[in-house]
C-alpha cells in the first residue's frame, strides 16, 4: 500500500482491525542500526542449550567485544562443559561474522575451544541458519500482529 509518498516499494501498514488509519502516524526514517532483537542459541545433537537475547543498548551495533562478555565466556562455556560429559571434543559452529572475530579468537585459544569456520550465512555448511530462516518465516506468519517486545521475545525462545 502507497501512502503519501511517491516510493519505488510497497508500503505496509498493520494495525488491528478496530484500529483506524492515520497516515501522519507514518514514520518513513530508516530504522537506527540495534532497534531489534539479537538472538543467540546453543544446540548440539539431543540438546538445546540455553536460549538467551544480547542486551544491546537502543542503536547500539553488535561487536566481538558484546559477543565475548555475553556468549563466548558465559553461556557458550556453561553448554559446553555440560557437552564434555558426553562428547569428546565438541565443536563450535559461528558463522565467520565479524562479531566472532578479533578479541573472540584470543579468548577461543585460551579456552581451547575448537571452532569449525566457514562463510557468514552460508546455510548448505551452517544448520542454524537454516533454523533462523524457519523461526523468521513462523514467526512473520503466525506473529506479525505482535507489537509488545517482551511478547515477541516469549515467541522467539519458545519456538
Amino acid at each position: 500500500m502507497k501512502v503519501d509518498m511517491e516510493r519505488s516499494k510497497r508500503d505496509w501498514i498493520w494495525r488491528r482491525t478496530d484500529e483506524e488509519f492515520h497516515s501522519d502516524c507514518i514514520n518513513y526514517q530508516k530504522c537506527t542500526t540495534g532497534t531489534g532483537m539479537m538472538f543467540w542459541k546453543a544446540f548440539r545433537w539431543g540438546k538445546i542449550g540455553l536460549c538467551m537475547f544480547f542486551d544491546l543498548e537502543d542503536g547500539q551495533k553488535m561487536t566481538s567485544v558484546i559477543y565475548r562478555d555475553q556468549i563466548l565466556t558465559r553461556p557458550l562455556q556453561e553448554f559446553r562443559k555440560k557437552s564434555f560429559e558426553e562428547i569428546r571434543e565438541p565443536i563450535v559452529i559461528e558463522d565467520n561474522a565479524s562479531m566472532h572475530k578479533k578479541v573472540c579468537i584470543h579468548v577461543r585459544q585460551e579456552l581451547r575451544i575448537k571452532c569449525h569456520e566457514h562463510p557468514p550465512n552460508f546455510s548448505d555448511l551452517n544448520s542454524i541458519e537454516n533454523i533462523w530462516t524457519h523461526m523468521k518465516s513462523r514467526i512473520t506468519k503466525e506473529y506479525g500482529h505482535v507489537t509488545s517486545l517482551k511478547v515477541m521475545k516469549d515467541v522467539v525462545i519458545n519456538i
